[in-house]
Parts: structure tokens; C-alpha cells; sequence
């Protein structure tokens, strides 16, 4: 038994089966925003006040300058997701 209507049928409309897999990213990305997020804001905390020259040798450090990365790259991943699925609703 069919859940479309016939003019669906006609048409190809329906369930694209990505609604589980955007699910699960959206879960995802956000979990792994938790702690980048907690490390940033901390890690920006720290550097109030800082003057310019101390800023841009944390920043060029190489393992700060990654999770510095996976921060903007992850919470753009997930804002991408998350307004796709709200655009597509």
C-alpha cells in the first residue's frame, strides 16, 4: 500500500531518504561543538586584554590554529545543515 498520493506517484515526489542521515549529522557536529566551543570562549577569555603581538603567536601556534579551524569549519558545517533542513520544511 502506497502513502502517495497519485499525483505524487506521477510526479516522483516524496521521501528523498536523507532525513536520517542529516539527523544524524546535525547530532553530530553538534556534539563536537560542545567542547571546541567551551575551548574557544575559554581560550578567548585567556587572551582579553592581550596585546596584538601575543594574539597572533597563539594564533600561529599549530595546534591552536587547527582547532581554530575545526571550530569555524564544524559550526559552519552544522549551520549549513540546520538551515537546509529549515529552508526544505
Amino acid at each position: 500500500m502506497a502513502l502517495r498520493t497519485p499525483l505524487g506517484q506521477v510526479r516522483g515526489l516524496g521521501s528523498a531518504k536523507e532525513g536520517t542521515h542529516h539527523w544524524w549529522l546535525q547530532r553530530l557536529t553538534g556534539l563536537a561543538l560542545v567542547p571546541l566551543t567551551i575551548w574557544f570562549v575559554a581560550s578567548l577569555a585567556a587572551l582579553a586584554g592581550a596585546d596584538h603581538d601575543h594574539v597572533v603567536d597563539w594564533l600561529s601556534s599549530p595546534i591552536v590554529a587547527v582547532f581554530v579551524i575545526l571550530v569555524v569549519g564544524v559550526g559552519f558545517y552544522h549551520l549549513k545543515i540546520g538551515v537546509q533542513v529549515v529552508i526544505e520544511d
